[in-house]
């Protein structure tokens, strides 16, 4: 989905689940109510200093405003980034985990092997 409706999406939904209104929010940002509005309906595209300045209003980490999750999808069963983890057994966390430390064991190897230094 294009990256403007997912922001879009989540900027509305953080706002809604604060109970900030456009105004109150267009307030906290020193800007107009119509142009949280225009953002809203897609016809302004905000810079990326605007973006960081809507997260910090809204309390959310700024790339959280471009995570296509399952709530704009409808998706039920999709899981989101937050509550991945969670959902797993304690034997699934251990194969994630040692999975993880094999990648990173690798890697690392890689980058101390002597044909791999300058």
């Amino acid at each position: 989905m294009e990256m403007m409706k997912i922001f879009v999406f989540n900027m509305k939904k953080y706002r809604k689940k604060r109970q900030i209104s456009q105004m109150k929010l267009a307030e906290m940002l020193n800007t107009s109510t119509s142009y949280i509005g225009e953002i809203e309906i897609s016809s302004r595209i905000p810079s990326m200093s605007m973006v960081e300045r809507i997260a910090k209003a809204l309390d959310v980490e700024p790339f959280r405003l471009f995570l296509d999750d399952k709530d704009r999808l409808g998706h039920e069963n999709m899981l989101t980034a937050d509550n991945y983890l969670e959902h797993l057994s304690s034997t699934e966390r251990q194969d994630l985990a040692q999975r993880i430390i094999t990648r990173i064991s690798t890697g690392v190897e890689q980058v101390l092997q002597p044909e791999n230094r300058a």
